[in-house]
């Protein structure tokens, strides 16, 4: 089992220029079950958040909104084993001193206290973990 990054998903919905076709082939392999993911429910946290900005962006362009609702209910109808947080996941994550977003602190440690090692992310900064090994979406 592989962790999922945030950015797998927002860049499959917003259809990202670079990692847009290879983050839908990776949610779509997820959907069959060919790939089996987790993550921490902080990624759809992180995911309502990324849409309402991208949508601020998109008005002020006068371009049609991404629908917030349907885009989550998308995401929540695919196999993914959602990871609750609890007190366990922040304490271990407050001990990192990685040079990464503190949000990915939350996600490493999810990651470790469930013994997940491998991670699908275009997040670059997380090659610095040296316990994880991320996959990049161009190379999966």
């Amino acid at each position: 089992m592989q962790y999922i990054d945030t950015n797998v998903i927002i860049y499959a919905i917003e259809n990202h220029p670079k990692y847009g076709k290879a983050c839908k082939k990776i949610l779509e392999d997820v959907e069959s079950g060919t790939l089996e993911v987790s993550a921490s429910i902080l990624v759809l946290v992180e995911l309502i958040n990324v849409l309402v900005k991208v949508n601020k962006i998109l008005k002020k362009q006068g371009k049609k909104a991404l629908n917030l609702k349907d885009n989550t209910e998308a995401v929540l109808s695919l196999p993914i084993t959602w990871i609750d947080l609890d007190f366990f996941i922040i304490e271990k994550a407050s001990e990192y001193r990685y040079n990464i977003n503190g949000v990915d602190y939350v996600h490493i440690a999810t990651m470790e206290i469930n013994s997940i090692s491998e991670i699908i992310s275009a997040d670059e900064d997380l090659d610095v973990i040296k316990t994880i090994e991320r996959t990049d979406p161009l190379k999966y």
